[in-house]
């Protein structure tokens, strides 16, 4: 199943194209970041944040420029949680002045704290960024004309996506029987993750939740890779006590060795 932070970045790429312009995403960096065109030509990188419900997240490290590795002009951050995905735009700057704020007012509670980890980001901080497409040289209102454009842009990659998903599960369906790698679980900041893990080899394939059909050569190669992928932060996990055995005990994998 297509996670949070995937079908937002679909609905963005959407949503630009309704309004004249254009996107790609970039596989530069971690943090999910966007190329948008605006209907002028001139270009700019943005940062996608998406959510369903709650707050937004991100990493108290954002509170420096420095530390953005997408040199990004832009934060958008979008909302699934109303009938039609809403859209906030707030420039870098601005946010990271913002989570710097936020995180100088959490240290003074605690002054030992550290500031990593992540950072939740509620939609009063950025509501004033609302529907600001001219921020990112595009027309306020969107298109219908341009709404099939918008869709093929915006399912290109989903469309591979869900081939190569149901053609797994058609494999899976055929092998079920014969495959004698133990069924292992974990749960991580709301996410179900399920996975294949071999004894001989030591090594996993997470087979349903996010980086679904990755492969790792062991556990902690693969627990700290989808923590990361997941927290948008650089994640180090233990991956015998992260994986549990698929079973009413919940055992954890430690307990195979």
């Amino acid at each position: 199943m297509e996670d949070v932070s995937e079908q937002g970045i679909r609905a963005f790429i959407g949503a630009v194209v309704l309004r004249g312009g254009r996107a790609e995403r970039l596989t530069t960096s971690r943090r999910n970041p966007v190329q948008v065109w605006g209907v002028d030509g001139s270009s700019c990188i943005v940062r996608v944040r998406t959510k369903a419900s709650g707050d937004w997240k991100a990493r108290r490290q954002d509170e420096s420029l420095a530390s953005d590795d997408t040199d990004s002009s832009y934060w958008v951050f979008v909302d699934l949680g109303t009938p039609d995905p809403s859209f906030f735009m707030v420039s870098s700057e601005e946010m990271a002045a913002d989570i710097k704020g936020e995180v100088d007012l959490w240290m003074q509670d605690a002054p030992l704290r550290t500031r990593t980890g992540h950072h939740a980001i509620a939609v009063g901080r950025v509501q004033h960024g609302r529907e600001k497409w001219s921020l990112l040289g595009l027309h306020a209102a969107a298109d219908p004309g341009l709404a099939d454009a918008a869709h093929t842009a915006s399912n290109q990659k989903h469309t591979k996506v869900v081939r190569r998903v149901a053609s797994k599960r058609s494999a899976a369906a055929v092998d079920e029987v014969i495959d004698i790698r133990v069924r292992v679980v974990a749960d991580f900041d709301g996410y179900r993750l399920s996975a294949r893990f071999d004894p001989d080899s030591e090594r996993l394939e997470i087979i349903q939740g996010p980086m679904e059909g990755r492969r790792f050569e062991s556990p902690t190669e693969a627990a700290s890779a989808v923590a990361t992928h997941i927290s948008g932060d650089v994640e180090v996990r233990d991956g015998w006590k992260f994986w549990q055995l698929d079973t009413p005990q919940r055992e954890p994998l430690d307990s195979l060795r």
